[in-house]
């Protein structure tokens, strides 16, 4: 029996040869992009510079990616699917709280390699004006990033609003939280979570992770909802 790798990786080769390039081209840029924000800023880094490192054209670039920011756009749908997988593979997806505790969590152990990152999408987030617009992720491309996860196709990629919306759907159906619950307002307070502590943390040199899980289990609380051991 092929394992889920071999599996996957068999059904990458089985997409036309037009789909696997675009994988492949956007994913290269993604990641030189994270490379250089190992030690630059956002407006530091230079599009030709992205493009000698993953080897295409800068007309090419622009087919792939009409701005800069559409960089980070994308990332964070990458991001945000990497969060669906840690929640899946933790059996936290089945719980609303269970599946904001991965969000935090996740985040929290990915920022430790690189925190700018993180603090690069909270600045790009706050200072754009214009609605996010987001190019999804293609089937080869989840293939291509997680070609041993079975089920990639299915698992969700729609960016923080998206995982949060989730996680309160999944409350909602389980009681996990009252009825009378406001729930746009409680959105906006785990949203106000996640982009407000990371600043503090990195300001006062705390730890990310606990002051974001001591947070949301106080939020949660709060709001009267129950977590399950």
């Amino acid at each position: 029996m092929p394992n889920n790798l071999e599996k996957n990786l068999e059904i990458l080769r089985q997409f036309p040869l037009k789909e696997r390039k675009f994988a492949k081209t956007r994913t290269n840029l993604t990641s030189a992009f994270l490379s250089e924000l190992e030690t630059k800023t956002f407006e530091e880094i230079k599009i030709k510079d992205l493009c000698q490192m993953a080897e295409v054209s800068e007309p090419t670039f622009y087919n792939y990616f009409p701005e800069k920011g559409d960089l980070i756009l994308h990332y964070i749908q990458i991001w945000s699917l990497q969060v669906s997988v840690f929640a899946h593979e933790k059996k936290l997806s089945e719980s609303g709280f269970g599946i904001l505790s991965a969000l935090f969590r996740y985040t929290a152990k990915e920022s430790k390699k690189n925190p700018r990152i993180l603090l690069e999408i909270i600045s790009f987030q706050a200072k754009t004006k214009k609605p996010i617009q987001i190019n999804r992720l293609t089937v080869a491309e989840r293939v291509l990033l997680f070609p041993d996860t079975s089920g990639i196709e299915n698992l969700a990629a729609d960016g923080i609003e998206g995982i949060i919306q989730k996680a309160l759907t999944v409350a909602a159906k389980n009681g996990e939280l009252p009825e009378s619950t406001n729930w746009q307002s409680f959105s906006l307070s785990i949203a106000s979570c996640f982009f407000g502590i990371p600043i503090l943390a990195f300001q006062l040199n705390q730890n990310l992770e606990k002051l974001w899980l001591d947070s949301l289990q106080y939020l949660w609380l709060g709001a009267g909802g129950k977590i399950e051991n």
